[in-house]
């Protein structure tokens, strides 16, 4: 190939021809991946939320994937995306009241841990596993884990806390898989994202206008652009991991927030943000 062939977009980027399982593909950011990859030329295998399709098991991974047996030749891309978030049953904005942070930490049930880490770890793990025979088929094998910033900072606003803690777990979860099937040469990248608006950030007007939570809207304004992510900038990095020009990315953690761990880790640097931007 051709220096001039070799840097061509088509060349470095494409992913026509792939097949490609999204987890949560039908809703939020899977959605956007699935119309990402389907019009540029991929083959999209959606897993949802019907109880045919539960991958929080291992059983009802292997039940899924055992369905595309004799269905498709390889798995090129699996991208975990599917995830869910479980509120306090009693939430405070309160952050400093000794006594609403006792309050809210204590109103966390056993099933709310349970529940979570199935969905947000658990599944992962069991469908990257099951999909290991269809991958290794594949001449560019690679799995894409969704996590989120949430799994990166201690976000005392958000309304939840199990939700931050498995999706910390989804990045671990992404680096050790990346080291266990190195000898496989199946590649294990980590996304971690910010405010897109989606079912677990956002309701909908009469008019269908996006709405974003209390949270979500003091949340966007800290980021560089101001605003929240649209659909093609979760798309690109994740085209980029599992395309060509991605081959040679393993085990990293890419934050796509707008640059909200930016500030967020920065927190104390002695610069106060925009008055609206802030909880209480």
């Amino acid at each position: 190939m051709s220096d001039s062939d070799r840097f061509k977009i088509e060349n470095l980027f494409s992913v026509a021809g792939q097949t490609v399982l999204i987890t949560g593909g039908g809703s939020g950011i899977g959605r956007s991946l699935t119309s990402a990859f389907v019009a540029n030329g991929a083959k999209v295998i959606i897993v949802g939320r019907r109880l045919d399709g539960d991958v929080s098991t291992k059983e009802g991974a292997e039940a899924v994937l055992k369905q595309l047996e004799g269905k498709v030749h390889c798995l090129d891309t699996v991208i975990n995306c599917a995830g869910i978030s479980i509120l306090f049953k009693t939430p405070s904005h309160e952050v400093s009241d000794p006594e609403k942070v006792h309050e809210t930490l204590a109103s966390v049930e056993n099933e709310d841990w349970i529940k979570t880490h199935q969905v947000n770890v658990n599944g992962p793990y069991y469908v990257t596993v099951s999909a290991i025979p269809l991958l290794r088929r594949s001449s560019n094998p690679n799995v894409i884990m969704i996590s989120s910033v949430a799994g990166l900072v201690p976000q005392r606003g958000n309304n939840t806390f199990t939700y931050g803690v498995s999706k910390a777990g989804v990045i671990h979860l992404s680096s050790m898989l990346a080291g266990r099937l190195h000898p496989l040469k199946i590649r294990v990248n980590c996304l971690c994202p910010g405010i897109f608006p989606s079912e677990m950030t956002s309701t909908k007007d009469a008019n269908g206008n996006i709405i974003l939570g209390d949270m979500g809207t003091k949340a966007v304004k800290r980021s560089t652009m101001g605003r929240p992510g649209l659909p093609e900038e979760i798309a690109a990095p994740i085209i980029l991991l599992a395309s060509k020009g991605g081959m040679y990315m393993n085990d990293t953690c890419i934050n796509v927030d707008g640059g909200r761990w930016l500030v967020m880790k920065g927190i104390y640097d002695g610069y106060r943000l925009p008055d609206d931007s802030y909880i209480d």
